[in-house]
C-alpha cells in the first residue's frame, strides 16, 4: 500500500523536460489530489512492471478526460497510445511524467523516467552539449554540466556520448537555433536518454517533422530502443507510427482504454505486410477513419 510522495518527487527539472528524480521515500499519495504514486528504484528484467496505473481520474472543469484508466507496461516494453485529439493521450503521459499531480487513481512508475515532446525544447543561451547535460542529476542541485572538475567533465563526457549515440557529435557545441528540426529532435532524444532512464516517455516526437526526417527518426527512435531496452509509452497520431515501433498499439476514448491491440510482426517491419496492413485497417476503424475496404 503506498504511504505519502513528497511533491519534490515528481516536480519537474529546471529545463521543464521531466520529473527531476526522486529524493525522498519509494512511494506515496499526493496532497492536492487523490494521487497514490510508487517511484521503484528499478523495475528490473523480473519487475511485474515498468508501468502500473489502477482507477486513473483527471478532471478539468469538471469533466473527467481521464476515467478510472487502468494500464500495464512491462519492462522494455513499447506501447504507443492513439486515440482522438482530446482523449487524454497526452494528459496520462504528463501523470506518468510526475508532471500532473492533480488526480486520483494509483500510479506505480520507475525512479529513472525521461520525457521528449514534439517541440524539443531546447535551452537558447546553452550550447547542445549542455542541453543534453540538463538530463543528468547534479550532486547537491549543481547545473548538470555546469559544476566543478570531476562532475562537470563527466557530465560533458556523458552527454557527448549520447550526443553521438544519435548522430550528432558534430554538433556538440553548437547553439539550438542553429540546428535543424530534425537534428533539434534528436538532441531532445539525447537528453532524454543520457540517464538511461527505466521509462522513456514520448510525447509526438516525429510530429512536427517533415516526412523524410520522420521516418529517419522513427527509424532512431527502434534503434535507440533496441539498444538501451527501456519501456516506452509513445503518444502519437500517426497509426503507421505505431505500427512501425510498438509491441502493442492502445486506442484511448471515452477517458479510458477501450482497445488493446497487440502487433506481433517481426521487425523492422514492411508498411506491405499483409498483417500490418490488416491491423492498419483494423486501428483506423477504431480510430473513426474510413478505409478503402469499408468505404
Amino acid at each position: 500500500m503506498a504511504t505519502r510522495l513528497q511533491r519534490s518527487v515528481t516536480e519537474p527539472s529546471a529545463a521543464g523536460l521531466g520529473p527531476a528524480g526522486a529524493t525522498g521515500g519509494t512511494s506515496g499519495a499526493d496532497e492536492a489530489g487523490g494521487l497514490a504514486v510508487d517511484v521503484l528504484d528499478k523495475p528490473g528484467p523480473r519487475a511485474r512492471a515498468a508501468v502500473e496505473v489502477r482507477g486513473l481520474r483527471r478532471e478539468f472543469g469538471g469533466r473527467a478526460v481521464i476515467d478510472g484508466l487502468d494500464l500495464t507496461v512491462a519492462p522494455g516494453e513499447f506501447v504507443a497510445l492513439l486515440g482522438r485529439s482530446g482523449c487524454g493521450k497526452s494528459t496520462l503521459l504528463r501523470v506518468l511524467a510526475g508532471l500532473d499531480l492533480d488526480v486520483a487513481g494509483t500510479v506505480a512508475v520507475p525512479r529513472r523516467r525521461s520525457v521528449a515532446f514534439q517541440e524539443p525544447r531546447l535551452l537558447p543561451w546553452k550550447r547542445v552539449w549542455r542541453n543534453v547535460a540538463l538530463g543528468l542529476r547534479s550532486p547537491r542541485g549543481s547545473s548538470a554540466g555546469e559544476s566543478s572538475a570531476g562532475h562537470g567533465d563527466s557530465s560533458r563526457a556523458r552527454a557527448l556520448a549520447a550526443l553521438a549515440e544519435v548522430g550528432l557529435d558534430h554538433r556538440v557545441d553548437a547553439w539550438p537555433l542553429t540546428l535543424s528540426g530534425g537534428e533539434a529532435q534528436r538532441a531532445s532524444l539525447a537528453r532524454a536518454l543520457v540517464r538511461e532512464p527505466d521509462l522513456l516517455l514520448l510525447d509526438e516526437p516525429c510530429a512536427s517533422l517533415d516526412a523524410l526526417t520522420r521516418l529517419r527518426t522513427q527509424a532512431l527512435i527502434a534503434d535507440l530502443w533496441a539498444r538501451h531496452a527501456p519501456a516506452v509509452v509513445l503518444v502519437t497520431h500517426d497509426v503507421d507510427e505505431a505500427l512501425a515501433l510498438a509491441d502493442r498499439a492502445l486506442v484511448m476514448s471515452d477517458g479510458v482504454i477501450s482497445e488493446d491491440v497487440a502487433i506481433r510482426a517481426a521487425r523492422p517491419r514492411r508498411p506491405g505486410d499483409p498483417e500490418i496492413v490488416a491491423l492498419r485497417a483494423h486501428l483506423l476503424t477504431l480510430l473513426g477513419v474510413p478505409t478503402p475496404a469499408a468505404a
